[in-house]
């Protein structure tokens, strides 16, 4: 695939290649439906998560931060490891539940009776998304995207496919639904693109074909030596080139990217829980347990020890 971009030029012909190559898998669905005043939390997960919302209005809430308001029609992408929330209405939250995903077909999530007033009606999956050979690029997002379809008629045609296919599942409906998915993300991936949006910058940067050795090898074994020298030796660079050339590229230093890659690939091996926080630690990289947890508690807003394990309700 990459052989084919260097021929290229121009950075919207790179990114063909790249969404030509783009690949998509996605695990259980579930269909959640909230009260007009119902908190949905959805669980730590290693894969990243899609939603679409159906129907109705409400907001996304990730940690402390600022609430992303969202509604019928938009599709969410949401970062791997990170627990967030989905809440309905006017944010006076009363009802909570846990979003479990199903097997192939539809679970079914409620919270709360619906006693008047609009409520949320969401989609919910995990999702994986790489390219042909080139391991899972979505592990270079790092905030979440929010995508307000110009085409809501278009896009819930084919989410109403999608559910269809999942209500009463035959041979092909995993390819079906993976199609259907494929194309609603790239649309929202492009159209993130054209209006600059910071959570699609990790695409822009994969059409720099001269970084691409480096990144492959950090997003393979994240836990690995690298240095910023390594990494410049990899794609022939001078140290002090490689590290403008990334920074210009990624908006952020090879080295915190490679911190943040090795944080995530710990946070999936703690949700395993074949390993405790000392080897989890060694496997991402880090000889200082100590130094392991104070910066996963940094990202994460937790200690290593208590990730992924329940927290009380609200």
């Amino acid at each position: 695939m990459f052989g084919i971009v260097s021929k290229m030029t121009g950075t919207g012909m790179m990114l063909d290649a790249v969404f030509d190559t783009m690949t998509i898998e996605v695990e259980p669905f579930s269909l959640c439906e909230l009260s007009p005043r119902g908190w949905l939390d959805m669980p730590r997960s290693g894969s990243a998560t899609l939603h679409y919302v159906l129907s109705g209005r409400g907001a996304l809430h990730l940690g402390a931060g600022i609430p992303h308001l969202i509604e019928g029609g938009d599709l969410i992408l949401v970062p791997a490891a990170d627990r967030h929330a989905i809440g309905a209405s006017d944010g006076r939250f009363v009802s909570f539940a846990n979003c479990q995903p199903a097997t192939l077909g539809l679970a079914h999530h409620r919270t709360g009776a619906h006693d008047g007033g609009q409520g949320l009606l969401v989609l919910c999956a995990r999702m994986s998304l790489g390219l042909s050979g080139a391991g899972q690029v979505i592990d270079l997002l790092r905030t979440p995207v929010i995508e307000r379809s110009g085409l809501v008629e278009r896009d819930r045609g084919l989410i109403n496919l999608v559910l269809a296919e999942l209500a009463a599942p035959r041979p092909g409906s995993l390819a079906q639904i993976k199609s259907l998915l494929l194309f609603l993300i790239i649309d929202t991936l492009r159209r993130g693109i054209e209006r600059h949006d910071p959570g699609t910058g990790w695409l822009v940067a994969l059409a720099d074909i001269r970084l691409w050795p480096a990144l492959a090898a950090v997003l393979a074994a994240p836990g690995a030596d690298h240095s910023v020298e390594s990494l410049a030796d990899r794609v022939g660079m001078s140290r002090a080139r490689f590290a403008a050339q990334f920074k210009k590229s990624f908006g952020t230093g090879s080295m915190q990217l490679v911190k943040e890659l090795r944080l995530q690939h710990a946070a999936r091996l703690l949700l395993e829980g074949k390993s405790g926080v000392a080897r989890v630690a060694e496997l991402v990289g880090y000889s200082s347990r100590s130094h392991f947890t104070q910066q996963f508690e940094a990202r994460y807003g937790v200690s290593p020890a208590r990730y992924g394990k329940p927290t009380p309700s609200k």
